[in-house]
């Protein structure tokens, strides 16, 4: 059941300190609240003038808000602005992921000279960084909800470069765990955070392609990762190498990200009230009448948020579970592959390691999801009826039977069960599992993001943590797991969960609009989302 909530309740949640979505919504009640408090000002012409300019009303007692259709609103910025920022924070997803699978490779190059068993360098190279990442998950989210995500991505990636350049010139046990789970940490910032970026910018149609190229970039990064770090691992260079190259790619993006500007709506307004504020020298402009949040108000309405969407909120729960165990199974591969294809059909090192990418080969089949999902939004407005989250969850009712389909292909097409079959028939069945990955990821991000839209980056906290903490879980008994019950009934296990997903997607069809509805944290499905169009988007 959802939770009810009380009126002072919210009141904090709809606080631009708290939500996203801040475009012109200051309700009529707050705004007349607003208004009885305050004596009428004399606004300077140059002020009102300078306001106007930018995109922004004022009324007669200082309350500054963004005009419909103003430019100045992150939805409004110019189509080359908006595609740098995206595309800076989809390589920045891209690239973090790929650092984070290259554990398992330079593990293992690194064994011998730390003299650590594989089990104690799976954890101390893979599994503490997605740790890392679990925690900045559920921390920093709400942080850029609060205070903005441009400071994040420039301080986070430039905090990162440095972790990848110390393992790489002190490649020692201690500095390994210690820098890996610093740089877990601050890698949550393109795997959480981003959501919110995205919905800032764009509207729920345009964020149809941004999401699946958010999620395709991470997967793609997991496909490359391996080979790209076996070879380097092995040759001259050494494993220390990986993060020295990591370093000088992650120090170039944050050169980038300084480039980027605010996408907080609150915050571009708080910003450039500052700044006029400052030019007229004139003090008593301000965008809205409440304070900062003290210390412990942003704890219990910020920082708690995330747990509480996940266990007083069904589909965000569901969602989770989902998708974080999916994307798990790629980690989790990471390990056992090198049993499948070097044990069990007698391949190098080297070259089991580019078995990975035919999970690159399965990203390209999820765009066709996206042109169907582009015609429905197009025949729905053309009804002139409003794009609900629903709508866009059919391709994650094709994924679910998909992935498992994909996954008992697998367990069926590898030894012992099969010992003289090819190994093109089982690498043939992983562009169906990373398509599956690639489609849930996608699929059920954007759906939080739509349904839970002034807490897209809260709502999709709860996924990333379990899919950061399963996914350095896995690994750790990945070996264990195929050794013990065998290859084939390791995947017919994997293969079993998958289809109780199948399941769940059924679930979802008939009952997942309900839920949703009943949610006072979720969208009611009736929000005007036509900013462009010059409309005040209302938030009901």
């Amino acid at each position: 059941m959802a939770p009810s909530v009380t009126t002072w309740d919210q009141q904090r949640w709809q606080s631009p300190f708290s939500s996203s979505a801040t475009l012109c919504e200051q309700p009529a009640s707050r705004a007349s609240s607003i208004s009885s408090t305050r004596n009428r000002l004399a606004i300077p012409r140059k002020v009102s003038d300078a306001l106007l300019a930018k995109g922004f009303n004022v009324s007669t007692e200082g309350l500054v808000t963004f005009q419909p259709g103003s430019r100045s609103h992150p939805r409004n910025w110019s189509v080359l602005r908006k595609s740098f920022d995206a595309t800076l924070i989809i390589m920045l997803e891209f690239w973090m992921t790929a650092i984070s699978n290259t554990g398992s490779a330079t593990s293992e190059a690194a064994r011998e000279k730390l003299g650590i068993s594989r089990e104690i360098g799976t954890f101390c190279f893979v599994t503490v960084y997605l740790l890392g990442q679990a925690i900045g998950g559920l921390v920093l989210p709400p942080i850029a909800e609060t205070f903005g995500g441009r400071t994040l991505y420039v301080v986070t990636t430039l905090l990162f470069g440095v972790c990848c350049l110390i393992i790489a010139l002190a490649p020692t046990l201690p500095v390994v765990i210690v820098f890996r789970t610093i740089s877990g940490v601050l890698s949550a910032v393109p795997a959480v955070v981003a959501c919110s970026s995205l919905e800032n910018m764009f509207d729920s149609k345009q964020r149809i392609f941004l999401i699946h190229a958010w999620i395709s970039g991470a997967v793609l990064g997991l496909a490359v990762a391996p080979p790209i770090a076996t070879y380097i691992s092995a040759s001259s260079l050494g494993w220390p190498a990986v993060y020295g190259y990591g370093a000088v790619v992650t120090f170039a993006c944050c050169l980038a990200c300084l480039l980027m500007q605010e996408s907080r709506p609150s915050q571009v307004l708080h910003q450039q009230v500052r700044k006029i504020s400052k030019q007229a020298d004139f003090k008593q402009l301000f965008a809205d009448a409440a304070s900062l949040p003290s210390v412990s108000e942003f704890i219990r309405n910020s920082l708690a948020l995330p747990i509480r969407l996940f266990f007083t909120e069904p589909v965000v729960a569901a969602v989770s579970i989902m998708a974080a165990t999916v994307y798990g199974v790629i980690y989790l591969f990471s390990e056992a592959l090198s049993l499948v294809y070097v044990d069990g059909f007698g391949l190098v090192a080297q070259s089991a390691s580019l078995v990975f990418l035919a999970l690159a080969v399965g990203i390209p089949l999820t765009f066709l999801p996206r042109i169907y999902d582009i015609r429905i939004a197009n025949r729905i407005h053309s009804q002139g009826r409003q794009l609900e989250p629903e709508d866009k969850l059919v391709g994650f009712f094709i994924a679910a039977p998909v992935l498992a389909i994909g996954l008992w292909w697998f367990a069926v097409t590898v030894p012992p069960l099969v010992p003289t079959i090819t190994p093109w028939a089982s690498i043939a069945s992983l562009m169906l599992i990373s398509y599956g990955v690639v489609e849930f990821d996608n699929v059920l991000s954007g759906y939080l993001t739509d349904a839970y839209t002034s807490y897209a980056a809260s709502a999709n906290a709860p996924v990333a943590f379990l899919r950061a903490t399963l996914s350095g879980v896995f690994p750790l008994f990945g070996r264990q797991l195929f050794d013990g019950l065998g290859n084939n009934n390791a995947l017919f296990m994997l293969a079993g969960v998958a289809t109780c997903f199948c399941g769940v997607a059924v679930w979802f069809a008939y009952y997942g609009k309900k839920l949703r509805q009943r949610s006072p944290f979720a969208s009611s499905g009736e929000v005007v989302d036509t900013m462009q169009k010059g409309a005040v988007r209302t938030v009901v």
